[in-house]
């Protein structure tokens, strides 16, 4: 990775060049490690899915642990990164939990990117723009999550999505002040995740 990003900064100088990786590496040992990740990216990317990440272990679609997971793992990043003045972009961000009606994929949404926005996640990029057409043999648990269906119609989402860039764009970002914890004592996924949950105060579903 070091070695491509600089390549790419040979090629393109002063540009942006971000590496978007899934949760993994943030939550155990995969490809990438999270201290590379914070140290040779200037504003690291992160995926953020309930289903993927094991979410639903710990509470329900609107628990905290849920709507909160962009707010949460920028906290996790920038404990690793040492600094509460890390930017981060939410570069993929979903549910990935069919089960919600479009009305609570919505309400979802509109939740948990207004908690991202409090701990300063400063760009979101949303997964996807449109509903995968079924004649693709593609993933189940994405033919209907996009923001709008596939012929163009906006869905609630949608909506809420156009809403909150009305909102935001343009504003300054505003990171969080308050000490973080240092990172997860051990890199493993419920090492971590117990880091989240503590963050959280969440002392629901186990």
């Amino acid at each position: 990775m070091a070695r491509m990003f600089r390549l790419m900064d040979s090629a393109l100088p002063g540009r942006l060049h971000v590496n978007g990786v899934d949760h993994q590496p943030w939550f155990a040992d995969d490809t990438f490690s999270p201290k590379a990740l914070v140290a040779d990216q200037r504003m690291p990317v992160m995926h953020c899915y309930p289903f993927w990440t094991g979410t639903v272990k710990y509470g329900g679609a609107m628990d905290p642990p849920s709507v909160k997971l962009l707010a949460a793992m920028a906290a996790l990043i920038r404990s690793y990164a040492g600094t509460q003045q890390k930017p981060v972009w939410a570069g993929e961000f979903n549910t990935c939990i069919k089960e919600l009606s479009d009305e609570q994929q919505a309400e979802w949404l509109e939740k948990a990117v207004h908690a991202a926005i409090e701990q300063g996640v400063s760009w979101f990029s949303y997964w996807d723009s449109h509903d995968v057409d079924r004649k693709f043999d593609f993933n189940a648990l994405e033919y209907s999550l996009g923001l709008m269906t596939n012929d163009g119609r906006v869905k609630p989402a949608g909506r809420v999505f156009k809403q909150l860039a009305d909102t935001y764009r343009g504003e300054p970002v505003v990171f969080p002040t308050a000490v973080l914890p240092g990172p997860p004592s051990q890199h493993t996924t419920d090492a971590t995740w117990q880091w989240i949950l503590d963050w959280l105060g969440w002392k629901g579903k186990a």
